[in-house]
C-alpha cells in the first residue's frame, strides 16, 4: 500500500475516533440531560412536589415503590421471562445500544451490533437518546431476564407517579390520585409492556404526566411555555405516537378557551403558544430533522399496514384492553352512568374533558372506519396500524374524570377511597394471575415466544430460556429473528414481494461473510474465486460508504437489490468489505442544540427558584 495511503488511511482514522469520541460525550451528555428533563418538569409542577418536598407524602412514594414490586413478584418467583411479538424488534434496538456504549464504538446511524449486524438505520428513527437509556438499563441488568424484571419496576414507577401527579394537578384528594395512579399501572396500556414488549406503554407512563399543562391551563388561564414545551418534547424524544396523541388531547382545551378569549388575551396566548413550539423544536430537533434527512435522502420502507384494522379494536380483537383489570370495566360503565345523568351540571370544561375521552374510546373501536380508510389509503389510517392505541389516552382520561367526579363527594371521600384502593388491588392479583398463566402456558406448550408468521425460532424451550438468563445478551437474538424490515431503504419497484421474507432471505440466512466491528466501522470478510459475485447481508443507503479491500466503491461498483444489499465483484482469496457513514456535518450541531436549550432552562429555573428564596 503506498505511503500516502495509509497516512490519508491514518488521518481518517484519527477524524473518526475523534468524532466518535464527541459522539460518545454528547450521548453520555443527552443521557443526562434527558433525566434532568425529567426532573425540571417535575419541579416546574405542583404535583411532584407532593411526593418529593412534603414529609407527610413520603408514603406515597413508599406505596408507589412496593406496589410497582408486588407486579413483578411472580416473574421473580418463577424466574421465567415473557416474550411478546414485539420483543425481538426493540431487544436488538437495545442491544445496539448497550453494545455500543460498552465498547466505545458509537454510531448515531448504523446498527453496528443488532439486527443481524445488517448497518440498518433504526435507533435513529425511533427515540434515540430513549434507546441509550435503554441500553444502559441493559448494561446494568445484565441479563435479558433482569432486564425485564428492572424495566417493568422502573415502568410501573413511572406510571404510577405519572397518574399521581396528574391528578394531584386536578386538586384530587391524596388518597384517591394515589389509588387511581395504582390502578392505571395494572391497566392494559401499561402491560403491554410486560406481556407482548409494547414499547407504546413507555409513551403511555409519560402521558398522564405531560398532560399536566392542559389542566393547569384550564385552572389558571394561562400558557407556561416551557412547561408546555418540555413536556412535548418529553414524550415526543420516547414515542412519536404517543406524543401525537398528546397533541390530539391538547387542542380542543387550548382551542375552546382561545375562541372564548378576549383580544388581548388571544394575543398573548399565540405569543405563549409559539415559544413553546419554537422551544419544543429546538429540544427535539435530533429526531425530526434526522427524519426529514432520511426520508429526503432514501425512499424508505413504511411500517407494515394492517390490512384488517378494524378488527383490531377493543369491540374485536383487543377485547382485553378493556377488562384488564375488570376494575377498569367497572369504573368506565359507572362514569358512564354518571355523566348521562349529571351531564347539564357539569362545568364546561369537565364537559370539554368528557368529550375528548369520548372521542378516543370512539376511535378505539371498530366503529370508527378504520377499514374503509386504510382500503381507500388514508395516511393516518395506515400509520395508526391498531385502533386500540387510542385505548391508552381514554384510560387517562377517564381515570382524570373518576378522579374530578369522587372529588365532589366529599362525605364519602373516604370510603370511596378504600374502594378505589379495592380496585387497585383487583388489578394487582388479576395481573399477577395473568403473568403467572403466561409463563405456564409458554411451559406447558413449549414456546416461549409464539411462533407465528415471519418469527423464527432455534432451539427448544428451554435452550431458549438459557439464553434469557445468559450474560451473553446475542445468544437469545441470534436464536430468535422477526426479520421486520421498518425503514429498509426501497430501490425499485416492490411488486408482489414480501419485504419481510426480502429480508429474510438476503440478510438473516446469508451467512456468506463473517462480521466484525473494528473502530466504529462494519468489517465483513469471506474468501471467494477471481471475479465472484457476493450478495452481502448489509443494508446500503445514500450515504453509506463501501470500502472493498481498500478502495471506496463508486455506485456503479455494485447493485443493489430491493431493499439495498450490496452484490459486489470480489478478488482472489479472502476479501474485506468496510461499511461506514457519511453523516451530515450539521449531525454535531442538532446533538448539541438540545443540550444547550436544557441547560439554559435549568439554568433560568435555577436562577428563579433562588431568587424567590431572596425575597421571601
Amino acid at each position: 500500500m503506498p505511503i500516502t495511503h495509509k497516512v490519508c488511511q491514518l488521518g481518517i482514522t484519527n477524524i473518526n475516533r475523534s468524532w466518535e469520541h464527541t459522539l460518545s460525550f454528547l450521548i453520555w451528555m443527552w443521557v443526562i440531560c434527558f433525566i434532568e428533563l425529567f426532573v425540571i418538569i417535575g419541579m416546574k409542577g405542583i404535583a411532584m412536589k407532593q411526593i418529593f418536598k412534603s414529609r407527610e407524602k413520603l408514603w406515597v412514594s413508599l406505596i408507589i415503590i412496593a406496589f410497582a414490586a408486588l407486579l413483578v413478584t411472580p416473574q421473580l418467583f418463577t424466574r421465567k421471562v415473557i416474550l411478546g411479538s414485539d420483543s425481538i424488534f426493540h431487544y436488538n434496538r437495545f442491544y445496539e445500544a448497550a453494545m455500543q456504549l460498552k465498547n466505545g464504538n458509537l454510531s448515531y446511524f448504523l446498527s453496528l451490533y443488532g439486527f443481524q449486524q445488517s448497518g440498518r438505520i433504526v435507533n435513529a428513527l425511533y427515540g434515540p437518546f430513549f434507546a441509550y437509556l435503554q441500553g444502559g438499563l441493559v448494561l446494568i441488568s445484565g441479563t435479558w431476564f433482569r432486564y425485564q424484571i428492572v424495566s417493568r419496576v422502573l415502568l410501573h414507577i413511572l406510571s404510577e407517579s405519572s397518574m399521581y401527579a396528574l391528578l394531584k394537578q386536578c386538586k384530587v384528594k391524596t388518597t384517591i390520585a394515589l389509588s387511581l395512579g395504582l390502578l392505571y399501572a395494572t391497566t392494559f396500556s401499561i402491560q403491554y409492556w410486560t406481556m407482548r414488549q409494547g414499547f407504546s406503554s413507555w409513551g403511555a407512563a409519560l402521558l398522564p404526566f405531560c398532560f399536566t399543562p392542559a389542566i393547569h391551563y384550564v385552572f389558571y388561564q394561562k400558557v407556561e411555555p416551557i412547561r408546555l414545551a418540555l413536556s412535548m418534547a418529553l414524550i415526543f424524544q420516547v414515542h412519536v405516537l404517543s406524543a401525537l396523541m398528546l397533541v390530539m388531547m391538547y387542542l380542543p382545551f387550548y382551542l375552546y378557551t382561545f375562541v372564548k378569549s378576549p383580544i388581548a388575551k388571544k394575543k398573548e396566548t399565540f405569543v405563549q403558544v409559539l415559544i413553546a413550539v419554537i422551544l419544543f423544536l429546538l429540544l427535539t430537533v435530533n429526531v425530526w430533522l434526522v427524519l426529514l434527512y432520511l426520508r429526503g435522502t432514501n425512499h424508505l420502507l413504511d411500517p407494515f399496514i394492517n390490512r384488517e384494522i378494524g378488527k383490531n379494536g377493543i369491540d374485536g380483537t383487543a377485547r382485553y384492553w378493556l377488562y384488564t383489570p375488570i376494575s377498569l370495566m367497572v369504573l368506565l360503565i359507572l362514569q358512564f352512568i354518571y355523566a348521562v345523568l349529571n351531564w347539564k351540571k357539569f362545568a364546561k370544561w369537565k364537559k370539554i374533558l368528557h368529550f375528548i375521552y369520548f372521542i378516543f374510546f370512539f376511535l378505539s373501536t371498530g366503529l370508527f372506519p378504520w377499514q374503509y380508510l386504510v382500503e381507500n389509503g388514508n395516511t393516518f389510517a395506515e400509520l395508526i396500524q391498531f385502533p386500540f392505541r387510542f385505548f391508552v389516552p381514554a384510560t387517562i382520561l377517564l381515570l382524570a374524570i373518576t378522579g374530578l367526579t369522587v372529588t365532589r363527594f366529599v362525605n364519602w371521600q373516604k370510603s370511596i377511597a378504600v374502594l378505589l384502593f379495592a380496585f387497585a388491588g383487583v388489578g394487582l392479583i388479576q395481573n399477577m394471575m395473568d403473568t403467572i398463566d403466561r409463563v405456564k402456558t409458554a411451559a406447558q406448550d413449549g414456546e416461549l415466544i409464539s411462533i407465528v408468521k415471519h418469527t423464527y425460532v432455534e432451539g427448544d424451550y428451554q435452550t431458549i430460556s438459557l439464553t434469557m438468563n445468559d450474560s451473553d445478551l446475542s445468544q437469545f437474538l441470534k436464536l430468535v429473528v422477526k426479520p421486520t424490515p421498518d425503514y429498509v431503504p426501497i430501490y425499485g419497484k416492490i411488486g408482489e414481494q414480501n419485504t419481510y421474507d426480502l429480508y429474510y432471505k438476503n440478510i438473516v440466512t446469508n451467512q456468506k461473510a463473517e462480521k466484525l466491528v473494528e473502530d466504529g466501522y462494519l468489517v465483513l470478510t469471506w474468501p471467494a474465486a477471481e471475479g465472484e459475485e457476493l450478495n452481502l447481508p448489509i443494508v446500503v443507503y445514500k450515504d453509506s460508504i463501501l470500502t472493498l479491500n481498500g478502495k471506496e466503491l463508486d455506485k456503479d461498483d455494485y447493485s443493489l437489490s430491493t431493499i439495498g444489499t450490496p452484490t459486489v465483484s470480489s478478488q482472489k482469496g479472502q476479501n474485506k468489505l468496510v461499511l461506514s457513514y457519511q453523516e451530515p456535518g450539521w449531525l454535531f450541531v442538532v446533538l448539541v442544540i438540545p443540550i444547550i436549550v436544557l441547560g439554559v432552562i435549568g439554568l433560568q429555573w435555577l436562577y428563579t427558584k433562588i431568587s424567590i428564596k431572596k425575597v421571601a
